[in-house]
């Protein structure tokens, strides 16, 4: 077996945090731990490196697309913004070298694949957000956003796209910067979002 199959938990599980001992979601939908894949992956494979690399805590594939999933309870200042980078980076070079093949058949080893099959889900707590403001990364990350809008709105004036951007939701974190380089969709969700966006979605396709 697959260590990507081998390494089961719940969603509730990988979004455990273990400075408070909460966990942010309550669901029992099952994904790959990647922090356990990335552990294997030290002992087997690299045994000596160091510094360690990072890894994102969730891996989910559904039937035709996956996401990997962080969850983040604590403040997220400059530094832990920085520090997401790395495990998304940590984390796709660890996937690609697994040999890891989806359920459609696609091998799983290439930017090529995550930009097409992939998204990236963020999952941080609101309230923390809301009482720390945004971090150096948000805001800038808010201003590409704000100008593509305005290039997209300036290239076509129909009312439909128009309406189309203004509802869209801003990527906060400056992750903005990997969807359509890295991914095919990032999101930042609060934990109510993150429910009602990917949890209840995949409940009922189940």
């Amino acid at each position: 077996m697959h260590i990507i199959d081998k390494e089961k938990s719940s969603l509730k599980d990988t979004s455990y945090d273990s400075d408070n001992g909460k966990y942010m979601v309550d669901s029992q939908l099952q994904v790959c731990s990647f922090d356990e894949v990335k552990n294997w992956y030290i002992k087997n494979k690299i045994p000596f490196v160091h510094p360690v690399p990072k890894s994102n805590d969730a891996l989910f594939f559904g039937e035709n697309e996956s996401s990997f999933i962080e969850f983040k309870n604590g403040k997220i200042d400059n530094e832990v913004n920085f520090g997401l980078n790395k495990k998304i980076y940590d984390s796709l070079l660890i996937l690609f070298d697994l040999g890891y093949v989806d359920a459609n058949g696609n091998a799983v080893n290439s930017l090529s694949y995550s930009r097409a099959n992939m998204n990236y889900i963020l999952v941080y707590n609101e309230e923390i957000y809301s009482n720390a403001g945004p971090t150096r990364q948000t805001v800038e990350g808010f201003n590409r956003q704000e100008e593509r809008q305005k290039e997209s709105i300036h290239r076509n004036k129909l009312y439909k796209t128009i309406r189309n951007l203004a509802n869209q939701e801003f990527i906060k974190f400056g992750l903005d910067q990997f969807k359509n380089y890295v991914f095919k969709n990032v999101y930042t969700y609060t934990v109510e979002e993150f429910e009602k966006n990917f949890i209840n979605k995949q409940a009922g396709n189940q």
